[in-house]
């Protein structure tokens, strides 16, 4: 599901930037990161990058050598880790993002608390959606229950749960579980949630094999299709993003009177 929600990843780093949320030399924690993130962030001219992705045979950080995908000289510090346990101190990092990553953690909610934890101002995630129309869809086989298209990609040995080659349930979050997640990790204050979501039917590996098949090579049909439904049900969308604004974060009235007092 790399690039299928690659758009929506991109718009929101943009508007963060466009917004003077996030400026380019700020620190950035790149979870569950692979080419697809170098080229958004070096795209969007983020200069100041760690990358990380899914590393089960290890708890602890691992330095790797940093070479892009062209063989350059390596950019920016690369490391793996468990995102469930991530060698960083609280408030490591101005920002921290995510692509496409929480739904292969056996413990999502775990990986996007270290998420939170190592952030200082925000926390970008872009996942899939649980919608009434996901569930209708998942119901008639039309989209996938479990990823199997990574983990073949992955040669059976990994792009699966945790990065191992066992195909991960796709986790589908909510708004609501989204908000009642961020005050479980954070309940001495309100923290503001904006939440992004758009159809993009068509490359998604959340869709089945044969739908993915039966599609293919429809793109003027494809492209009706994202129209209409992003017209009339985009709050639905299957591709689903948010971003967490600690940086905005207010304490609740009985946590600043007891400060007070």
């Amino acid at each position: 599901m790399a690039e299928a929600g690659g758009g929506t990843y991109a718009a929101i780093l943009t508007d963060l930037l466009e917004r003077r949320v996030l400026a380019p030399t700020d620190s950035v924690l790149v979870q569950f990161a692979g080419e697809f993130d170098e080229k958004i962030t070096a795209e969007l001219g983020l200069v100041n990058c760690t990358f990380s992705n899914l590393a089960p045979d290890s708890p602890s950080s691992r330095l790797a050598d940093g070479h892009g995908a062209d063989g350059r000289a390596p950019l920016r510090s690369v490391s793996r880790a468990d995102a469930h346990r991530m060698p960083y101190a609280d408030a490591s990092f101005d920002h921290v993002i995510g692509h496409a990553g929480l739904h292969h953690c056996s413990r999502p909610h775990q990986a996007l608390h270290e998420m939170y934890r190592i952030a200082r101002r925000t926390v970008v995630a872009v996942e899939n959606q649980d919608s009434p129309l996901m569930r209708v869809a998942c119901s008639l086989g039309l989209a996938g229950v479990y990823e199997h298209a990574a983990v073949a990609d992955g040669g059976g040995t990994t792009g699966g749960v945790d990065g191992t080659g066992v195909p991960n349930f796709v986790y589908r979050w909510t708004r609501h579980e989204v908000r009642k997640t961020v005050a479980t990790f954070d309940p001495g204050r309100a923290v503001p949630v904006e939440f992004h979501a758009r159809w993009l039917i068509g490359s998604d590996r959340a869709l089945t094999a044969s739908v993915r098949a039966a599609i293919g090579g429809r793109e003027r049909v494809i492209g009706l299709l994202n129209r209409g439904l992003n017209t009339v049900a985009r709050r639905q969308g299957n591709i689903f993003g948010f971003t967490i604004r600690k940086d905005l974060a207010t304490p609740h009235p009985w946590i600043a009177l007891e400060a007070a007092s």
